[in-house]
């Protein structure tokens, strides 16, 4: 059963770079949507089920995968708690 897919960030190897694209084809084999891929400064964006983040972090070449964290800011009239 897999889990509700993750927006993540990976970091690639600097060692990696110029095999960016075959790590991304790698990723989507495990499963990843992949939104972007930033050769220039080795990160590969997408979307992942959670389920797969340990096994997604084990492929050669992967630094690192955060999950994407974002903010909801209010609306300038609301009051700020």
């Amino acid at each position: 059963m897999t889990t509700e897919p993750e927006q993540v960030v990976v970091t690639v190897r600097d060692d990696q770079l110029a095999e960016i694209d075959e790590l991304a084809k790698e990723l989507r084999l495990a499963g990843m949507r992949v939104d972007q891929v930033l050769g220039e400064i080795g990160v590969i964006t997408g979307s992942l089920p959670a389920d797969r983040l340990t096994s997604a972090q084990r492929l050669p070449g992967v630094t690192a995968i955060e999950r994407e964290t974002s903010f909801q800011v209010p609306p300038p009239d609301e009051d700020v708690q």
